[in-house]
């Protein structure tokens, strides 16, 4: 993401976000920090949700299995 992905993001000007990185590091890291739990947060949602269509699937497989006994 670029600078100005991030200041597009954060709903504020491209020069305020590197004056943040620049006279502020503390609150550019916390952004940054905070920018990467919320992606790992949502790829963790969609790995559970992989699993659970993978499960769904597999246990569709298994009645499948069964019926055609």
């Amino acid at each position: 993401m670029t600078q100005r992905d991030l200041a597009g993001r954060l709903d504020i000007n491209v020069k305020t976000l590197r004056k943040w990185k620049k006279d502020r590091p503390k609150v550019y890291k916390l952004l940054m920090i905070g920018l990467q739990a919320e992606s790992i947060v949502l790829n963790f949602k969609e790995n559970c949700l992989d699993l659970e269509r993978l499960s769904q699937s597999q246990d569709s497989a298994v009645l499948e299995t069964k019926d055609n006994s």
